[in-house]
């Protein structure tokens, strides 16, 4: 019972913070929330959980919630990582331009502009 409180409360922290935030992707934010509040009904349903996982051909409910995290925590590490390599072609990007600007020649007195 104490599990299913604090998770609960997880859950509703979880629905409060997307309700909130601002999201670039509006799908996004439903995602979340509809994730949350299936949590909480699968918290305090958990045989509902394993009439999903034999829905979908996997034995038990805690297999399913398993499979998922892993593969939600894979697609969070790869968008990490296409986040950062944009931001290291923008940061890139930059500083040749900044380093254009800013050349100086040798033999010109002032270099200016």
């Amino acid at each position: 019972m104490i599990v299913s409180l604090v998770a609960s409360g997880l859950f509703l922290f979880v629905l409060f913070v997307a309700a909130v935030r601002k999201f670039t992707f509006l799908g996004l934010k439903i995602a979340v929330m509809l994730f949350a509040t299936a949590g909480i009904f699968f918290v305090w349903n958990p045989d509902e959980m394993n009439r999903l996982a034999n829905l979908v051909g996997v034995g038990r409910g805690a297999d399913l919630i398993t499979y998922a995290t892993t593969l939600i925590l894979f697609l969070t590490v790869v968008a990490a990582i296409i986040r950062e390599r944009r931001s290291n072609d923008v940061l890139t990007l930059l500083v040749r331009r900044l380093a254009i600007q800013q050349a100086r020649f040798p033999g010109a007195e002032d270099n200016r502009g």
